[in-house]
């Protein structure tokens, strides 16, 4: 199965020291993506999604959901570390913990669609008349094709 991403329709984003957080779709579901502002080749992306945001509730009240949700945190922060070629410390660790945890409450409340992106050009019009008179009308505009398929 392929992913189905466009960072330039991206919800928001917001650059952290040498990590950049974006907000966007990833095959029509709610993403977060973590990525190192400077990119090198080969360096990966790390994406939550929105099904797995329960996931990264370490303020659980409930302290065997708080236990399941670091471990979580921890193994998930160790293969982005992995996968940014950052040395799994515990530091480096708590800033990708701390900055997925920080950005799950926007992921949440984004939009669950990108507002579609009309073509410039227009293919007609249609027009509403009542009596012979012109009471509304609206050009008639084709959505272009989003995001590049990957995989």
């Amino acid at each position: 199965m392929g992913v189905t991403l466009d960072l330039r329709r991206a919800h928001r984003h917001q650059r952290h020291g040498d990590l950049l957080a974006i907000l966007t779709w990833v095959n029509d579901s709610r993403a977060l993506v973590v990525l190192p502002a400077n990119r090198r080749d080969g360096v990966g992306w790390f994406i939550v999604d929105e099904s797995a945001a329960w996931r990264w509730n370490i303020n659980a009240v409930d302290a065997s959901w708080r236990r399941t949700a670091l471990e979580h945190c921890d193994a998930q922060s160790r293969i982005a570390c992995q996968l940014f070629g950052f040395e799994p410390t515990l530091r480096n660790r708590a800033r990708i913990i701390n900055l997925v945890t920080d950005w799950i409450p926007d992921l949440l409340r984004m939009p669950h669609s990108p507002e579609p992106e009309m073509s410039s050009a227009t293919f007609g019009q249609m027009v509403m008349r009542a009596d012979g008179k012109v009471v509304a009308g609206e050009e008639i505009r084709v959505e272009r094709e989003a995001g590049q398929v990957y995989g």
